[in-house]
């Protein structure tokens, strides 16, 4: 599998360019890149996707493939703990992209944290053949992109940091509509900055109806943002855009095309059960995670955060 781009040079300078602390540490078959996180109580590591857990090139299989996985998340746990140690931090959250076992993160001192990242993605293998992918999408929606031209529709790339107050008006719209508040346009301006971000814009009679911005890494075209004009809903831009971006990924060279977070929720009462049924609509397959973990540092001072972050959620409930 490949590094997450959470777990990558890329990242670590957009982090930094949001003023935040980073640390790289990498070893026998790792890689980490922590961010330093603040909190009343003192500091802690979160390493988002990560340790990336390297050297698969070796084709390892079965028990000796685990094993070898399971000595380099050693090795990074190591050497996460003297740089937790080096910078007063509490403790060490981590979600590795390798699905341990609950059992085998407990031998380890971890204990299972809220998911931060999602624990279970949607990925589509674009190493297929163009038509193959199609035949995975929804006919409705492949005949949508196939047409959008005939109803008016332009499709356009920018990598213009600029021009991501597009995006930012559009999810402002989607956020004051369904209650959530997106991502602001400085933090998106970042990401473009940062060089692995790219913007699709679709048009209207020369209006911006939907845009996208999907990140590119590694291999892999990740679906990040997305947000489109209720007026126009009916020429479902939205859809358009996300079959666009699929298959220029395609054209481009990208092995996958991760969507970037799903439910295994069954209930369609799950607040993600939606837009899951939508993401998988387009083909693929699920990728699992180990979730989010913790490594506490201080007993006594990461229990004491537990119970206040059990407070804080239950006031939330009642307001």
């Amino acid at each position: 599998m490949a590094r997450n781009l959470l777990q990558s040079r890329a990242w670590e300078k957009y982090a930094k360019s949001e003023g935040r602390e980073t640390i790289w540490r990498d070893g026998d078959g790792y890689e980490a890149l922590a961010i330093v996180q603040e909190t009343p109580l003192g500091k802690y590591l979160f390493c988002p996707y990560g340790p990336a857990i390297t050297g698969a090139e070796k084709k390892e299989t079965g028990e000796a493939e685990r094993e070898r996985e399971l000595r380099a998340l050693d090795f990074a746990l190591d050497s996460l703990r003297a740089a937790a140690r080096e910078r007063g931090a509490f403790f060490v959250r981590i979600e590795p992209t390798v699905a341990f076992s609950e059992a085998e993160l407990k031998e380890r001192g971890l204990v299972k944290s809220h998911d931060i990242e999602p624990a279970h993605t949607w990925v589509i293998d674009l190493t297929q053949a163009e038509e193959e992918i199609l035949d995975g999408i929804e006919k409705t929606k492949v005949r949508h992109w196939r047409n959008h031209g005939k109803k008016g529709i332009t499709i356009r790339t920018s990598t213009d940091p600029e021009e991501i107050t597009i995006l930012a008006s559009l999810l402002q719209k989607v956020g004051e509509r369904d209650n959530f508040t997106p991502q602001d346009a400085k933090h998106l301006k970042g990401q473009m900055e940062a060089g692995f971000a790219t913007l699709y814009i679709a048009e209207y009679e020369g209006k911006a109806i939907a845009a996208s911005l999907v990140y590119d890494y590694d291999g892999v075209r990740y679906y990040a943002h997305a947000g489109a004009d209720d007026e126009y809903k009916k020429l479902t831009a939205g859809t358009i855009l996300l079959v666009e971006m699929i298959m220029d990924a395609r054209r481009m060279g990208a092995k996958r095309f991760d969507f970037w977070g799903i439910t295994t929720s069954e209930d369609p009462k799950h607040p993600w059960y939606g837009f899951t049924q939508y993401k998988k609509s387009f083909g693929g397959y699920e990728v699992d995670y180990a979730g989010t973990w913790d490594l506490p540092m201080s007993k006594m001072k990461y229990r004491i955060y537990q119970m206040i972050r059990k407070v804080n959620r239950g006031l939330r409930k009642k307001s």
